[in-house]
């Protein structure tokens, strides 16, 4: 093999544009309401308390500094408009927040007169705070699960202004305003916007669709972040199990990511598990039309249904994959994921060294599939089936 070398860098760049494009496929005969809702400030935030009103579980950290709540606060006592809360109802009739989960956080935090203890870090991990079991076990309260996983402290919420060159200061936590004022304060409606979909079989691609609209503005979340927020089941839950307990995947793949691209690549090992098949020697793609995030979706949407034993199936499938990984340089995803996909189908105990890797990743023969076009469906299929047959002859040689 004629060996030639290139940067990882522009590889998993490349790999990174074809996992965000946009997933263009759409829904036929979907009809999308919207319910909207005017709530007082005290009806939401207890509602909130109680989990009527709850966070999806693998959500970006709430990150809002002290003084960010401030103005919210500041913007609620002065009867400014605060932008809507978008939410659905989940199997257990809560409203899940596709969209206010800071501003929701935030507003409950004024009203109790708290904020994070911890000075040096601030941000509270949601996945951590709504994977806590109580939450399926008993009766528990937001503040509850909040303060026992991040204390909180009292603070001072402050109105700041000036005044004949003098600037002054209002204590304006709610506690402390004025009892017409808090009246008032209690019942300034905010606005919870209700998704619902009329076609159940569809229901998580729409939301997928409204999740990624409603976040199209400031910071977008990524292609992986949207179905974190969508797809809660045992087949993600079994996903950021593994991305965050397994040390040696860790050290395979490096630091979490920040927008969840490891998770993804655990997504991606098993959509192309589950689609791709080798038949008569080769490997075949099916439901594959030259979108990763459109075979990522269509997937997301059958696991949802997955019951306990085609779960750990995949877990097993997943770790077992990582047990046979040498430990040594960046493996770069593509290369990971036609590992993967060659590792089911050729059995044996048998260790993918990373001279190996490295081996295909500099071959000139490899490099074509994965260049330039890589989504397309001749490459991805010459990609699979190239590393299938090297992993092959790798391994019956070993075995020789």
């Amino acid at each position: 093999m004629e060996e030639k070398n290139y940067n990882i860098e522009d590889i998993e760049k490349q790999d990174e544009d074809i996992t965000e494009q946009k997933d263009y496929s759409f829904i036929e005969n979907t009809n999308v309401t919207q319910y909207k809702s005017d709530l007082a400030f005290k009806t939401l935030i207890d509602g909130f308390n109680d989990l009527l009103y709850v966070i999806p579980k693998y959500q970006r950290k709430y990150i809002w500094s002290k003084e960010q709540v401030e103005n919210l606060a500041i913007s609620l006592i002065r009867g400014l408009p605060i932008p809507p809360i978008y939410v659905y109802r989940n199997e257990k009739k809560q409203m899940e927040i596709l969209d206010g989960q800071q501003r929701i956080l935030s507003l409950f935090l004024y009203y109790k007169g708290k904020y994070i203890k911890n000075s040096t870090n601030t941000q509270v991990e949601l996945q951590r705070l709504m994977s806590d079991d109580r939450l399926n076990r008993a009766e528990i309260s937001f503040e509850k699960l909040l303060e026992d996983q991040y204390p909180l402290k009292d603070v001072t919420y402050e109105l700041k202004y000036r005044e004949e060159d003098k600037e002054k200061v209002i204590d304006i936590r709610y506690d402390k305003l004025p009892k017409e004022i808090r009246r008032t304060v209690d019942f300034t409606t905010i606005s919870v916007i209700e998704i619902k979909v009329d076609a159940e079989n569809q229901k998580n691609r729409i939301l997928y669709k409204v999740f990624q609209n409603l976040n199209s503005g400031g910071t977008e979340l990524k292609n992986q972040e949207l179905r974190n927020g969508v797809y809660q089941c045992k087949f993600y839950d079994m996903l950021h199990e593994i991305n965050n307990t397994n040390e040696k995947w860790r050290k395979i793949y490096g630091e979490k990511h920040k927008h969840s691209r490891d998770v993804e690549l655990l997504l991606r090992f098993a959509a192309i598990q589950y689609y791709f098949k080798l038949e008569y020697g080769l490997i075949k793609l099916h439901n594959y039309g030259n979108s990763y995030p459109k075979l990522l979706n269509d997937f997301s949407d059958e696991a949802i249904h997955f019951d306990d034993v085609t779960v750990d199936m995949y877990k097993k499938n997943i770790e077992r994959f990582i047990d046979k990984i040498e430990v040594g340089d960046r493996i770069a995803n593509l290369l990971l994921e036609s590992l993967y996909l060659a590792s089911i189908y050729i059995d044996g105990n048998y260790t993918i060294e990373n001279d190996f890797c490295k081996t295909i990743a500099n071959d000139t023969s490899y490099e074509q599939y994965i260049l330039s076009s890589s989504s397309s469906k001749s490459k991805v299929k010459g990609r699979l089936n190239y590393v299938y047959k090297q992993l092959s002859n790798y391994v019956n040689g070993n075995k020789k």
